[in-house]
């Protein structure tokens, strides 16, 4: 007679490795829209790397690029300490892909583990580091603007 508190050890199997391309989506859009949202940040379309960016004055701080594989990622810029952190913390976080793995985190969207509250907090880490990364004059300007109501724009394309 077998023990009926012993449970059935759980395949790997029976786990989702990824979520569907819906729920990526309306990841990647959140992520988007939060990043938009920051005091003068800016998001939309790299049209010379046709993948979606978030950019506060001459910066990056949020590339959406696809993975050879097939995922979606969201690379964000972290100090390098909170990189080895985030990465040992969250399994759905990774060093950055096409991009320095000192600075960068690749967040995969597609990982059923994820979790949109941290995700959305490494983005406002990445754009407080950018923006600290600003010169005075250029951090002044893009705060200013914001204040008085101008739309932040790519500034990246001059």
């Amino acid at each position: 007679m077998t023990d009926p508190l012993r449970l059935a050890p759980q395949s790997d199997e029976a786990r989702p490795t990824r979520v569907d391309d819906a729920t990526v989506a309306a990841r990647r859009d959140a992520l988007l829209a939060h990043a938009a949202g920051l005091r003068g940040a800016w998001a939309g379309d790299k049209p010379e790397w046709d993948i979606p960016v978030a950019s506060v004055g001459t910066r990056l701080f949020l590339l959406l690029i696809p993975h050879t594989d097939g995922r979606l990622l969201a690379n964000v810029k972290l100090d390098p300490e909170d990189v080895v952190a985030v990465r040992e913390a969250y399994s759905w976080v990774e060093p950055g892909f096409h991009q320095s793995k000192r600075h960068w985190a690749s967040i995969d969207l597609t990982s059923p583990d994820y979790c949109s509250d941290d995700a959305a907090d490494m983005v406002e880490d990445s754009y407080r580091l950018v923006l600290s990364l600003l010169t005075r004059r250029v951090r002044e300007a893009v705060l200013l603007a914001d204040a008085a109501g101008t739309p932040a724009r790519p500034t990246w394309q001059w």
